[in-house]
This record gives C-alpha cells, sequence and structure tokens, in this order.
C-alpha cells in the first residue's frame, strides 16, 4: 500500500478458499476470510467489494453477509435474543469454526 498509494482497492471476496468448499483447498474460517478484510480497511481508501467463488452456497452466503456487515461497521453480535430459539442451529456466525484436516505432506 506505501508503494502503490491507490485511490480505490477492489477486494474480490471469493469464498472458494473457505474450509468446506468442495473446490477450494485453502481451508479458511470466515472470521479469517473478514480478517483480510479489516486488514484492508485499516489504510482509509476506499473499497469496491466483489463477490465471486464458493462453490458451498450456505458458507458463501455466511461469509459475505458478514463480511459486507464488517465493511460498513454494522455487525453486532447477537448474544441474548429474544427469538434465538427460533434460530436454525447454523443461524449464527461462530459455528462455522471447524477446520478441515490438512493432508499436505511437507
Amino acid at each position: 500500500m506505501e508503494v502503490y498509494q491507490p485511490d480505490v482497492v477492489v477486494f474480490q471476496c471469493g469464498a472458494g478458499s473457505l474450509s468446506g468448499d468442495r473446490l477450494g483447498c485453502f481451508n479458511l474460517s470466515i472470521k479469517g476470510h473478514v480478517d483480510c478484510l479489516r486488514y484492508l480497511r485499516s489504510f482509509n481508501v476506499p473499497l469496491m467489494l466483489l463477490g465471486g467463488g464458493g462453490y458451498t452456497m450456505r458458507n458463501v452466503a455466511h461469509c459475505w453477509c458478514y463480511e459486507r456487515a464488517v465493511a460498513v461497521d454494522v455487525y453486532q453480535k447477537r448474544e441474548n435474543s429474544t427469538w434465538k430459539r427460533e434460530y436454525n442451529p447454523g443461524f449464527g456466525m461462530a459455528w462455522f469454526t471447524n477446520l478441515m484436516k490438512m493432508e499436505t505432506k511437507m
């Protein structure tokens, strides 16, 4: 960022890098994905977020929703929602923390 000093950054939020994606192999958590976005936001340069990639639709939807909320600074953790018992068990973000076993040999 120091060298190029861009006026705007285009961030392609391809969710194919998420753990559990059928075609991806990077094994990132949704939190890890969002941490990349937070890092770019720290430079205070306008961001254009694009979708793309990701072949496990439930994971893609969670990831993109979370990223957009963080990008516009509206994400709030819902600890004690009155309606919590009505939600599907996979409604929240915290459930997606399990990563796949790495099969890579060094």
